[in-house]
């Protein structure tokens, strides 16, 4: 893990998979900018990274953000970089599953539902993703890593999943394309849990 060491990465979703990404590249010598629509995820996430919370480490910033909101997204990745001075990297971990996953057919999903997983799985994943290329394009000479979350139904077809399951196709497309637009310096590729 010594490739992390002293690099610069953006990590959402401190409710699950983003915080375990978070520390293991902490753990690894990596500064780390950590990101979640719930202030209690991230003050967790900070106790577990830094137990000295009398002065957390100068390696962590933190920032209650809504990805489904671009103006904040790119506020919180020039945030980043004014205060890292650079961007090497992304874990986007944060999601949505909705008041009816698993249970819900396609037929009795209410529009507010669809809307909320297509706009935090998919157009967040989307905002997330623009304002990290351009960050490490500017800052890191074009060279990184960007790992989006999908997850298993990004893949197959699960019944009384459909939104959220096209939500995660689509995370699965958007990366796929935009690997193939940045992969002579930034890789990205998705991981499907």
């Amino acid at each position: 893990m010594d490739s992390v060491k002293d690099k610069v990465y953006a990590v959402t979703g401190m409710g699950g998979i983003g915080r375990s990404v978070a520390k293991i590249l902490y753990t690894n010598g990596a500064y780390v900018s950590l990101a979640d629509k719930n202030p209690d995820f991230l003050k967790n996430a900070l106790s577990e990274l830094d137990p000295s919370a009398q002065s957390p480490s100068p390696r962590i910033l933190t920032t209650v953000l809504d990805i489904s909101n671009s103006a904040a997204v790119t506020d919180w990745i020039k945030n980043t970089t004014t205060h890292f001075g650079r961007l090497d990297g992304a874990a986007n971990m944060a999601a949505a599953i909705g008041p009816n996953h698993g249970v819900g057919k396609l037929i009795d999903t209410s529009d507010e539902e669809w809307d909320l997983l297509i706009g935090v799985n998919l157009t967040g994943m989307m905002y997330c993703l623009r304002a990290e290329i351009r960050a490490i394009m500017e800052t890191a000479g074009g060279k990184g890593s960007i790992v989006n979350a999908a997850s298993i139904q990004g893949l197959r077809g699960f019944a009384n999943h459909a939104a959220y399951s096209a939500s995660k196709h689509g995370v699965v497309g958007l990366s796929r394309s935009v690997a193939k637009e940045v992969g002579e310096g930034i890789r990205i590729n998705v991981v499907a849990p």
